[in-house]
């Protein structure tokens, strides 16, 4: 694919732009060629907001009113870069070379020498004091709450990809901080606050962000599901109200980052499914959204939204399947079956709850209940009538009538600390369904098998 950047231009031949004292001018590399990844350049992360202006490339075309403050930044930080990426400027406008763009973002970031985040002028005080010090006050977070970075859709995959990752403001003035040091700083002073603080309602945002900070310092994008970045992706909203294909282009970059990558479908969450099967990685299938109603892919969501079934941190390399003489299995799935909760299930449902923040405080309930309140708090919507297994309690995303289950099958490669997500098979009539939910128990990755689930 052909990647278009800002390249300085000290000749200032027609069509180009003055920027902070320089001429720059679009030109095209090819990132396919032998030596894409050895071509220097930088990648700029802010924000749109809700102001635009003529583009100064593309009549009749409006960008966002912050590209070029964001883009004269970057260039303050950054004087010796003489290539610069920034997408309103080098993302084409013109499908299918738009969409191909869009699924390759992960890549391009990933390909950057660095990447540079221009915060809004309101987080510059919490720049200046994490030039001294490893935390912040934590008065400055709510300064950081309000910032519309933190909750963009494209953040998160334009921040794990990077390489080098640095931070700063329009107006900053050469403040520049390093990306490991700036969530180190983020992340210390959230583990610190009083324990009676409720992170998630005080801080929803930031909560969110606690997820990404997480995948910055530890995984890499090979080991990065599908579900867990639906997960991360379930709390960020800015910039997708106008476009929502670009949360579903976000996700791609997340998951897809060491090649141009273009799935041929127009349908974004489509193209996101796709991809991620190619990949060789189902656990989109653990989302909240309806089921395909084919006889052959009942177990697959139909394109639309793409709900996590718990927005909550996950950790694996994905659900595994194959397919086989016209067959498609699961693999590595623990098979249970309805039965009563067997004492190491109950202890293990028992001690999560007894350790948890979300159940601090609570009055003692049925452990059902107790399980239920607590991923109600956590953001699981789905139903209080839990399957009841000998390693754990199943919460599928809709009741489901006892007579009519067959079996449940849970995750073993894709999971939470509470447990995992997985599917209930029952029969309706002559057929067999699928349903997602939440599996609050323990799970053995010992007694795994391959399960079919469409022929």
């Amino acid at each position: 694919m052909l990647l278009f950047l800002l390249e300085q231009d000290p000749d200032a031949h027609a069509g180009s732009i003055k920027v902070e004292g320089s001429y720059w001018r679009l030109s095209a590399e090819d990132l396919d060629a032998y030596n894409a990844k050895r071509i220097p350049f930088t990648c700029v992360s802010y924000t749109w907001g809700k102001g635009r202006e003529p583009s100064p490339f593309f009549a009749n075309h409006e960008v966002s009113d912050r590209t070029i403050s964001a883009l004269t930044a970057t260039i303050r930080c950054c004087p010796l870069s003489t290539r610069i990426w920034v997408d309103a400027f080098c993302v084409p406008l013109e499908l299918p070379e738009r969409a191909h763009t869009l699924e390759s973002m992960g890549h391009i970031y990933s390909c950057a020498e660095q990447v540079i985040v221009v915060l809004s002028n309101a987080s510059v005080p919490v720049l200046n004091q994490m030039k001294s010090s490893d935390r912040i006050d934590p008065s400055l977070l709510d300064v950081l709450e309000k910032e519309d970075w933190i909750t963009r859709a494209w953040t998160y995959q334009e921040a794990v990809n990077s390489k080098k990752l640095f931070f700063t403001c329009e107006n900053a003035r050469h403040v520049m901080i390093d990306g490991s040091h700036f969530l180190n700083c983020l992340g210390f002073t959230l583990s610190r606050l009083d324990k009676t603080v409720d992170k998630r309602r005080r801080y929803p945002r930031l909560d969110a962000f606690e997820d990404l900070i997480a995948d910055y310092m530890i995984a890499g994008y090979e080991e990065r599901s599908a579900l867990q970045v639906m997960s991360n992706m379930d709390r960020r909203t800015e910039s997708t109200k106008e476009r929502p294909e670009d949360h579903f282009y976000a996700m791609v970059g997340a998951i897809i980052a060491d090649h141009a990558s273009s799935s041929g479908i127009t349908d974004p969450c489509e193209a996101f499914m796709i991809l991620c099967e190619r990949k060789g990685d189902y656990s989109f299938i653990y989302s909240a959204a309806t089921r395909d109603s084919a006889s052959l892919r009942r177990w697959r969501p139909v394109s639309g939204d793409l709900p996590s079934i718990l927005p909550l941190h996950c950790w694996g390399g994905g659900q595994p399947g194959h397919e086989d003489s016209g067959s498609f299995y699961l693999d590595e799935m623990l098979v249970l079956e309805r039965s009563a909760l067997g004492k190491e299930g109950e202890k293990f449902v028992e001690s999560w709850l007894a350790s948890s923040e979300t159940h601090a405080g609570k009055p003692r309930t049925a452990l059902d209940q107790a399980a239920y309140i607590a991923l109600r708090t956590i953001g699981f919507y789905g139903s209080s009538d839990c399957i009841p297994t000998t390693e754990g309690l199943f919460f599928p995303l809709t009741p489901v009538l006892p007579e009519l289950v067959s079996l449940v099958l849970i995750a073993t490669q894709v999971r939470w600390t509470l447990g995992a997500p997985g599917l209930v098979r029952y029969h309706d009539g002559d057929m067999d369904f699928f349903l997602p939910g939440v599996f609050f128990g323990r799970v053995d990755n010992a007694a795994t098998c391959s399960v079919k689930v469409s022929s």
